[in-house]
């Protein structure tokens, strides 16, 4: 025996088509001592003697299964083989259903010489247009073709080329009333839900109960995404891609809390802000304070600006120090810069309104800055930060900066102990950022300029009076005009808070 399959690979080698032919069909099959090889297989066939030869075409089908064919871009020998072949016609209808190929699929349905032919004609004639599962689980019943599998490898093939929707029509082709499912088919539609939730596209045509198996099955494995999705349902909380109000699943929410911890453990962040809403309402069977204040601090360090916005506030609401204020602007400075509209509406009650245009107050600086240059940038700072005079002419910008604004120092000038201590500004602009980030690059360490070319305070305030008299600027163009009352109210937080709750009830809701 080895002697005659040494003989033959000679006589294959040597060009000998009846030679190539064997051990092509050998290797196919898997006979006379030849492992199965489909690769090598097809090397032996592929010569132009043989190629897409009715004889091969037969051949190679006959010992491939469809998703062999498939994979092994075999579409053209069973076109060949199906002219003569039942199993091959079989095979290649099966395939053009599933593929959507409708005006090749009515040519092959035609041909009346096969039984099976005038059967998926009678089929296809019964159903709603467009609605091919019946037939296809015709086919898989009565001849044993595993048409999901069928299925799930052309959906997975349209994905991997970038085809999302195609997939989509693909994929609905599987229904969930089969006995049996193919894990792959799971892993597909898990794949294209979660495609079409990154994108806020919604999906149409994927039976529901295939979506909701889909993701338990997925959730089961620890699929992030499908863990995230499925406990986001089982809350009730909006999804982008599936229409909640047709789903069957019912309303759990301790399943959908292990479920979104689960997710939010494996890297789907914004997990964290779904249980913080779930755990905070009071109402609720899961609620529990402590443990939505945890889920809010870690999707704040996640980067959620919605996160950062909440807690900042929150901290913000107890704070009664400046430390405590300075981390909640912080936290809404972050928020605000990655987008957040809100944010930036809550920080810009922390600023103080100056009176005039901007065109005047810049107009008025520009004069100033041609007699004395650091004047003009405490006057640029005062008008971005709302800050009183008294502020502004005694800050020193180099230690009062920070990444989000500024904190006016303690002031030993002000009588009354309330209104001297520290003060948290945030900036409420990207100007007024700048402008802090330029001011104290200007000013030195420490005040050393401030105190050798500007003097003492009352010099400072004695120069700003006489230059504002000269070239004739009014101070409500620059400093705020706020009284010791609405001061008094926005230096604590809790305070703030107070005076500002109507206006947090609505946004924050």
């Amino acid at each position: 025996m080895k002697r005659e399959n040494i003989r033959l690979r000679s006589l294959a080698r040597s060009g000998d088509i009846d030679a190539r032919m064997k051990l092509g069909g050998f290797y196919l099959e898997g006979t006379m001592d030849f492992p199965r090889n489909i690769k090598i297989a097809l090397e032996y066939l592929s010569t132009p003697a043989l190629k897409y030869k009715n004889e091969t075409a037969k051949l190679i089908c006959e010992h491939l299964d469809i998703l062999e064919i498939i994979e092994h871009h075999q579409i053209e020998n069973l076109r060949i083989a199906a002219v003569t072949d039942k199993l091959s016609r079989i095979k290649l209808i099966t395939l053009l259903i599933v593929r959507g190929e409708h005006d090749e699929l009515i040519y092959w349905t035609e041909k009346k010489d096969l039984v099976f032919c005038v059967n998926i004609k009678k089929h296809l004639s019964n159903i709603y247009p467009g609605d091919y599962r019946q037939v296809l689980a015709y086919i898989s019943t009565t001849y044993d073709i595993p048409t999901l599998s069928v299925v799930a490898a052309e959906a997975k093939s349209a994905l991997v080329d970038g085809y999302y929707r195609r997939a989509e029509d693909i994929i609905s082709l599987a229904s969930s009333n089969t006995t049996s499912i193919p894990s792959s088919i799971y892993e597909i539609v898990t794949k294209i839900v979660t495609i079409a939730e990154e994108n806020r596209q919604s999906i149409g045509k994927i039976p529901i109960s295939l979506i909701e198996d889909s993701l338990e099955y997925s959730a089961s494995a620890n699929n992030k995404n499908s863990c995230y999705l499925l406990g986001r349902i089982l809350a009730g909380l909006k999804t982008e891609c599936i229409d909640s109000s047709n789903l069957s699943i019912s309303l759990n929410l301790r399943k959908s809390i292990a479920l979104l911890l689960k997710a939010a453990d494996s890297g789907r962040s914004e997990a964290w802000l779904d249980l913080f809403y779930l755990c905070s309402d009071y109402r609720s069977s899961v609620g529990n304070p402590s443990m939505a204040r945890f889920c809010l601090e870690k999707a704040s360090f996640f980067g959620i600006a919605e996160a950062k916005r909440r807690l900042g506030v929150i901290t913000l609401k107890d704070a009664r120090s400046i430390e405590q204020m300075e981390m909640g602007l912080s936290l809404l400075y972050e928020s605000s810069i990655n987008g957040d509209s809100i944010a930036a509406s809550i920080i810009k009650t922390l600023v103080f309104d100056v009176q005039g245009t901007e065109n005047e107050a810049d107009s008025g600086i520009a004069e100033v800055q041609q007699v004395s240059p650091l004047l003009a940038t405490r006057l640029r700072i005062a008008r971005y930060f709302g800050l009183t005079k008294l502020e502004a002419l005694s800050i020193n910008p180099a230690t009062a900066i920070r990444p989000w604004g500024l904190v006016v120092d303690r002031n030993p000038y002000i009588k009354k102990g309330s209104l001297a201590e520290p003060r948290a500004v945030p900036a409420a602009s990207r100007k007024a950022i700048e402008c802090i980030r330029n001011a104290a690059m200007e000013f030195a360490p420490n005040g050393e300029i401030a105190e050798l070319l500007e003097g003492s305070l009352r010099a400072r305030s004695l120069k700003q009076r006489r230059l504002f008299q000269k070239i004739n600027l009014q101070e409500h163009l620059f400093f705020s005009q706020a009284n010791s009352s609405q001061r008094y109210s926005i230096r604590i937080g809790t305070r703030w808070a107070q005076n500002q709750k109507n206006f947090l009830n609505q946004v924050m809701s």
